[in-house]
């Protein structure tokens, strides 16, 4: 693996072992679902799609491997995912923040496929950051791809910007992610969002150069 895939699989596993460990088996459907496909992958040494289905609350389980059925058809006419098995995860991630805040580049299939509840997404978000080392080497990792996803990434994952987790709340997890994610002209409502969060740096991670304020 390279350092970047090395980071971005160390990462997922420390957040989701994190998550466990607080909650217990009581967690929600997009930690299951992160764990099938590290384990549909192979980036789950000795746990197969069985063992982790198994672990499920029965409750959750009909629904949750359905989703991750869909994610992993999904993913099987994205050629990139076969090059680095993490990447996978981390589209799930991505496609599930998207969904989540309204995006524009939100495609029908992923407005169908990735719907987790925003909750569960700033409770990912706060679990990568807890450890400080992990997020850095995260935000390093994500800050160094142009693709708007991968700075709006970047920009959850710096801790060195002095923000705290009670700023990772939806609303600002939606604002964050619809801000960098978007395309086209900044609208007056995004204008107004960028002032806001650049007051709390949370866009400092992002090339806010690159889009027009205009």
């Amino acid at each position: 693996m390279t350092t970047s895939s090395d980071a971005l699989l160390r990462g997922i596993r420390v957040a989701l072992d994190s998550w466990a460990s607080r909650s217990g088996t009581s967690v929600d459907p997009l930690y299951w679902v992160l764990r099938l496909e590290l384990a549909e992958t192979g980036l789950e040494p000795g746990a197969s799609v069985a063992d982790v289905s198994a672990r499920i609350p029965a409750a959750q389980r009909e629904a949750v491997v359905r989703t991750f059925k869909a994610a992993s058809a999904y993913f099987d006419d994205i050629r990139y995912a076969t090059l680095e098995p993490v990447t996978q995860v981390w589209g799930t991630v991505v496609n599930a923040l998207r969904v989540a805040a309204g995006s524009n580049r939100a495609t029908a299939v992923q407005r169908q496929v990735f719907v987790f509840s925003p909750d569960s997404l700033v409770r990912l978000f706060v679990e990568l950051r807890a450890d400080k080392r992990i997020a850095d080497d995260l935000y390093h990792a994500f800050k160094a791809m142009p693709a708007p996803e991968c700075q709006a990434l970047a920009a959850l994952l710096n801790v060195d910007n002095g923000a705290s987790e009670a700023m990772l709340d939806v609303e600002t997890m939606k604002r964050l992610i619809r801000l960098l994610d978007h395309e086209g002209p900044m609208s007056d409502e995004e204008q107004s969002d960028l002032a806001s969060l650049s007051r709390t740096q949370l866009v400092s991670a992002a090339f806010s150069g690159l889009r027009s304020r205009g």
